[in-house]
């Protein structure tokens, strides 16, 4: 479900939001440390947004592209998951082709978490390279699956009535992805009802690191492609399943994608997990140094 590339919306941030860098002595970095440290717990960016540094009914996208500019310009600062946390100063310098990686897809009813409820839980892992399982799951979301939702996904009410609730299905997911690398289309979408539903279950975060394909994509591929949907990407990759708003091909595709980024990105500058993560985080405007590629603004 998280697959539709959203609008690249790049005008200025509102005059009343504080511009990173520009508050004096005690900066938005600053007041972001001082919620986390006072919460005791790594921060949304919407907490950010109110509680950091004041700003009432900011839209979810203007508040992520503030929370991405003040997390590149302060280095104590790191994405947690979908959050904002401490840096703990260490960088990963494994190699892309040695880490392992967990590729998420979700369906859903819509697009809130809480308001909204998973249908689908897809992922596949990938070892050196190569994808070596895959998890699938159908989930009863207690609430009916509107119609124009079993329009795009073909998930109806009767195909998940008697499935795992996911009070069942998401420590099953969690027992699936351990500490791999996050990755899915789109990540924050996944991300968000993710840990909307872990923290329901009093059951923490996912804090290990995560990639987004669809930054990636814009940062590296820089006009290679018309668009940068999972389908059109999928077809870039020679990607052997074709995305159908089902969680578990999706995944793959997905997965698909992301292998042929690393293989690009291993053809410049980038060939660690943590010069993969400062591509796709953002805020980044970096990408490769190699021939041909230059870093693609999203």
């Amino acid at each position: 479900m998280g697959e539709s590339e959203p609008p690249t919306d790049m005008s200025p941030i509102p005059s009343r939001v504080p511009t990173p860098g520009s508050e004096g002595a005690h900066t938005a970095g600053d007041r972001v440390r001082d919620l986390i440290a006072r919460l005791g717990r790594p921060v949304s960016v919407a907490e950010m947004a109110v509680e950091a540094l004041g700003i009432g009914g900011c839209p979810d996208s203007v508040a992520r592209r503030l929370a991405g500019d003040i997390v590149a310009r302060d280095s104590r600062l790191s994405w947690d998951g979908d959050l904002i946390a401490d840096a703990d100063g260490a960088r990963d310098a494994t190699a892309l082709g040695a880490t392992n990686f967990c590729i998420v897809d979700l369906e859903t009813t819509g697009g809130a978490p809480g308001a909204s409820a998973i249908t689908e839980i897809g992922a596949v892992r990938v070892e050196g390279l190569r994808v070596t399982e895959r998890f699938s799951t159908l989930v009863d979301p207690e609430c009916p699956i509107p119609s124009h939702i079993t329009g795009i996904t073909g998930i109806d009410d009767s195909m998940v009535r008697g499935q795992p609730v996911i009070d069942v299905a998401l420590p099953a997911f969690i027992a699936f992805a351990r500490d791999d690398v996050l990755v899915a289309h789109n990540a924050p979408f996944d991300l968000r009802f993710l840990n909307y539903e872990r923290l329901r279950l009093r059951d923490g975060y996912f804090t290990q690191p995560w990639l987004d394909t669809l930054m990636l994509a814009r940062r590296l591929l820089n006009g290679a492609v018309p668009r940068h949907d999972l389908t059109t990407l999928a077809a870039w990759a020679g990607s052997p399943v074709y995305p159908a708003h089902r969680a578990l091909a999706d995944a793959e595709a997905t997965a698909s994608v992301l292998i042929a980024l690393i293989g690009l990105m291993g053809g410049g500058a980038a060939t660690t997990l943590d010069d993969a993560m400062s591509i796709g985080r953002p805020g980044s405007r970096r990408g490769p140094s190699g021939p041909g590629e230059s870093a693609a603004a999203a």
